[in-house]
């Protein structure tokens, strides 16, 4: 055990505040959102629990056997990322981020080549260095503390996931393996609406956390197992229309919304997927989670699978989409299908008399504009990752539950006790019949690395495994977990879909998928290789346009949590925190058009939003029943500022 350090996590230093105040000032002037400076910070674990930061995220740098960071990497990591040092002391540039990342050796090999692991390099630890308002404007709550109900719930959904995860999704909704998953987690305090949690320092929770506490559908059952929170989520199928249908056309190629084809120029877009291999899971094993930890590249251990390209049909499946970049490809694809179903405008555009209002605004505006919302959300939650919250991964916090439950809750130093609340806290996920700790212990622990040699031997003894079985070999990113980037773009994207083209009727009722022009609705057969009709009740006359887009970006949103890479909280807040950036970027918008514009919206929490420009340069933002400071800061904590 390391000998006790002081820590104070150090308050994020911006290298080029100058710019944030250009942006402002070349943005701002009459823009609704100019003077809106908000205030977060994050949960203080970083320096309660600084001799071992168990919830801090720490991967690439040197851990012990134990998997415990060692004190002088990590208060090195923060210093530089705060603060970093581009010169020697003489005066010499030297690197970009210059820090004592692990260069020991690592304990397995990969079975491709015969050679060593690489090592992997972190992504992007500087967001912040160009043009842009959201460094100031925009921010994630602190994330739920180690021994609250809601971060145990957190890793109890997670366990759940990875033990349900080759269960195909139309199965889940009405399956004894998913009633008994749902049993078991309604007797978590979080999870059952009778009782009342707490947080980490057993105190009631505060306005932001009951806000995450609330999901679509009335109470957790099969079938709204694993939902989102916003409106539609928990109707119909799991997976959106908008990942599964394609296009429609009576030319020579007669698509059909089966065929899951999307018209793109010469090179029609494929709603299928390349299909990770059913029953492979990843990091088990304890040296191979400690590699990874350490920073081991083990990507290309990654099982193939030789089948034919599918449609998403299990977790598994939706997880891929989490293991790639995040970028607004769906989001685009959802546009183009929009477009081919002839799902009118928003009422509020320019040019009423346009037979087609997109003659008059241009496919490619919108298209574009989507593209730099998902660029400019990607990198606010950059910052957010980095430079605020340096949340750890679920995977390290596997290992917490594991150390505890095996016996060597000491190493945690300070840490202990809570990590300790926190394993009972997962032990109350059971009810008759199935034991969800029980069920991961039980989980298999194949080795999935070359292991070439018996140092090993010299690591904890782990009988009882709760390390989190992860869908990539890697394990997950090489940046901490909060914000989640794919929920970002994905709040984002969605939100400028939504205010570009009609949800509602005029009396605020939301547009059925029938009335936005979908044909059907549609599942996966069995095995994922076509598309049939869905079970009687999913109709396009009983879900809604404004459901399917809420549940597109929520399901890319989840697709993390379904691979083990990140938790609820980090999407929720992460999806809401894009949103807002989408509505700052329409308001930069409306500032330019010279006609008198309005878009009208139902925000991810329900509001009814109303962003508006006079075509003189001046631009609103009008939410019905609230004000848009009260809407803007509503997950944030309570700001000093007015």
């Amino acid at each position: 055990m390391s000998k006790e350090v002081s820590f104070t996590f150090p308050a994020p230093v911006s290298t080029e505040s100058d710019q944030v105040v250009e942006a402002l000032k070349r943005r701002a002037a009459m823009i609704p959102l100019a003077a809106l400076e908000v205030e977060t910070h994050c949960n203080g674990e970083a320096e309660a629990f600084h001799d071992t930061w168990p919830t801090s995220f720490s991967k690439g740098l040197e851990h012990n056997t134990f998997g415990i960071v060692t004190p002088y990497s990590y208060t090195s990591f923060f210093a530089e990322i705060t603060d970093p040092s581009y010169t020697d002391n003489a005066g010499n540039r030297i690197a970009l981020f210059d820090l004592p990342a692990y260069c020991g050796t690592f304990q397995t090999q990969p079975h491709t080549d015969g050679g060593d692991f690489g090592w992997r390099d972190w992504d992007m630890p500087f967001p912040d260095q160009q043009l842009v308002t959201e460094v100031k404007t925009v921010a994630l709550p602190p994330a739920p503390g180690l021994g609250s109900d809601e971060l145990a719930a957190e890793m109890a959904e997670l366990y759940a996931m990875a033990h349900l995860r080759d269960h195909s999704f139309e199965d889940l909704r009405s399956s004894k393996a998913a009633e008994h998953v749902a049993l078991a987690l309604s007797n978590m305090a979080w999870f059952d609406p009778k009782q009342t949690p707490t947080d980490a320092n057993g105190n009631a929770l505060d306005s932001v956390s009951s806000c995450r506490r609330v999901r679509d559908g009335e109470g957790l059952t099969s079938q709204s197992l694993f939902r989102g929170a916003s409106a539609g989520c928990a109707d119909g199928p799991y997976v959106s229309q908008f990942l599964l249908q394609g296009a429609t056309s009576e030319d020579d190629a007669n698509l059909t919304a089966r065929d899951g084809f999307i018209p793109n120029g010469a090179e029609p877009l494929d709603q299928r997927i390349t299909a990770p291999q059913p029953g492979v899971d990843y990091l088990r094993d304890w040296a191979e989670w400690l590699d990874v930890q350490n920073g081991a590249n083990t990507k290309q251990e990654r099982a193939t699978f030789e089948g034919e390209r599918k449609f998403i049909e299990t977790p598994r499946d939706l997880a891929t989409l989490a293991c790639a970049d995040a970028s607004c490809d769906t989001y685009l694809n959802a546009i183009l299908l929009l477009m081919n179903w002839g799902t009118a405008c928003d009422p509020g555009l320019p040019d009423d008399h346009a037979e087609d209002r997109f003659a008059s605004l241009e496919k490619s505006y919108l298209l574009s504009l989507v593209t730099e919302t998902a660029t400019r959300a990607h990198r606010a939650s950059w910052r957010q990752k980095f430079q605020v919250h340096n949340r750890a991964r679920p995977e390290k916090l596997g290992s917490v539950a594991c150390l505890v439950e095996n016996g060597y809750g000491a190493e945690l130093g300070a840490a202990e006790a809570m990590a300790s609340r926190h394993l009972d806290k997962l032990d109350t996920a059971y009810a008759e019949g199935f034991d969800l700790v029980e069920a991961i212990v039980a989980a298999p622990s194949e080795r999935r690395f070359k292991h070439a040699s018996p140092s090993w031997r010299r690591l904890p003894e782990i009988t009882r495994n709760l390390l989190l079985p992860m869908t990539c070999p890697e394990g997950s990113p090489m940046h901490p977990s909060y914000g989640a980037g794919h929920a970002a773009v994905a709040g984002a994207c969605v939100t400028m879909i939504k205010a570009f083209f009609r949800t509602h009727d005029a009396d605020r009722t939301p547009m059925s998928l029938r009335d936005a022009g979908a044909p059907e609705v549609c599942v996966p057969e069995a095995g994922g290789l076509a598309l049939a009709p869905a079970q009687d009740g999913d109709t396009p006359e009983t879900l809604t346009l404004n459901g399917e887009l809420n549940k597109l970006a929520e399901n890319l949103s989840l697709a993390g949590c379904m691979a083990g890479v990140h938790y609820y909280s980090d999407c929720f807040e992460s999806l809401r925190m894009g949103e807002r950036i989408a509505v700052g970027i329409l308001s930069e918008q409306m500032v330019a058009f010279s006609q008198d514009v309005t878009m009208t919206l139902e925000t991810f929490d329900g509001d009814t939003l109303t962003i508006s420009g006079n075509g003189r340069g001046d631009a609103d933002i009008h939410l019905h029943g609230c004000s848009l400071h009260d809407w803007w800061t509503r997950h944030l904590p309570s700001q000093t500022k007015a």
